[in-house]
């Protein structure tokens, strides 16, 4: 797993890959030194070079998609989830920020984020993170991950409309099967952005200290943030359920229409089923009666009237 550090100040930045921790130190003359770490394999090294206390990396080791938001004498520690869109759905993947002086710490299970556009800011000069210290950029990770579910919230908005007009055009349960998943995915990424209104919330009123007063105004936007995410994922919830109970009355009308159509020819054939049933057939001049052949050919085309049934009433999409 690789390990990269960020070291910049207002009229200069570096960038690198580090194979010790203790590298990073040698930038601390930096405004900010942002180190990057794939994977959790290095927590020892991590206590060792920056001091952080053990319930830190319990809390790292043990969560099971619990978010964190700890406060210590001199470094504040954060572990939530950040979720990706992956070929079999989506993937929750957990994230672990420190913040101690002018060093940011991140961490994450795998290699890839969704910070690489503050990475490219940075390394451009653009935006306030070179004027900014280390809490601004902390405040711009977070936003980062919050960001980050717009796009694929959009993606669900698209899926789901193309659904609803799959679903007008006629029932298929293949579409009810992507409705369900479409749920399921709403329902993850409800459970895992929820939490964040906590640990956002002590955030601002336990970590201030750890913000210059300019950066705690935008900690109020990272709540207000996560409450508009949080309402469009409810809405798309709710379009979700309705496509749910569109599916399910589009098919009760179907079978009503069914039933009315199946229901005219029964009635059709009541009074003629009923004069056979009365008189039957064995009137005394019958061409079909002396016939070789009638019994087999009645046969024929029985079975012959029964497939035209079954064909007709799968081209109709009754079967």
């Amino acid at each position: 797993m690789s390990k990269t550090v960020f070291a910049y100040s207002k009229d200069r930045f570096m960038g690198q890959k580090i194979e010790s921790l203790k590298d990073a130190l040698e930038f601390r003359d930096h405004s900010v030194v942002w180190v990057n770490i794939d994977g959790f394999d290095h927590l020892s090294e991590l206590k060792e070079v920056f001091g952080f206390h053990d319930a830190v990396f319990k809390a790292i080791v043990r969560s099971k998609g619990r978010v964190k938001a700890m406060m210590f004498e001199d470094y504040l520690f954060l572990l939530l989830y950040q979720i990706y869109e992956l070929s079999g759905g989506l993937k929750r993947e957990k994230t672990a920020i420190f913040l101690k002086d002018n060093f940011v710490i991140t961490m994450q299970e795998r290699a890839g984020d969704v910070f690489n556009p503050i990475r490219e800011s940075i390394r451009k000069g653009e935006g306030l993170f070179r004027e900014k210290g280390a809490d601004y950029l902390v405040f711009a990770l977070l936003d980062a991950i919050i960001e980050n579910y717009i796009p694929m919230l959009e993606r669900i908005s698209s899926r789901m409309e193309e659904l609803e007009s799959k679903i007008l055009k006629g029932d298929d349960e293949e579409t009810l099967r992507r409705i369900h998943r479409i749920r399921r995915e709403i329902l993850f990424m409800r459970r895992t952005i929820f939490p964040l209104l906590e640990a956002f919330r002590k955030l601002e009123i336990d970590g201030r200290r750890f913000f210059e007063q300019e950066t705690r105004e935008y900690l109020d936007e990272l709540h207000e943030h996560i409450m508009e995410v949080l309402e469009v994922v409810e809405s798309h919830r709710e379009m979700a359920n309705g496509l749910i109970e569109m599916y399910y009355s589009t098919i009760s009308m179907k079978t009503n229409e069914i039933i009315r159509i199946l229901t005219v020819v029964s009635t059709i054939f009541i009074p003629l089923t009923f004069i056979t049933g009365i008189y039957g057939m064995n009137f005394h001049y019958m061409p079909e009666l002396g016939w070789r052949y009638g019994y087999f050919a009645s046969l024929t085309g029985m079975l012959l009237i029964a497939l035209g049934m079954l064909y007709y009433f799968r081209k109709k999409g009754w079967l």
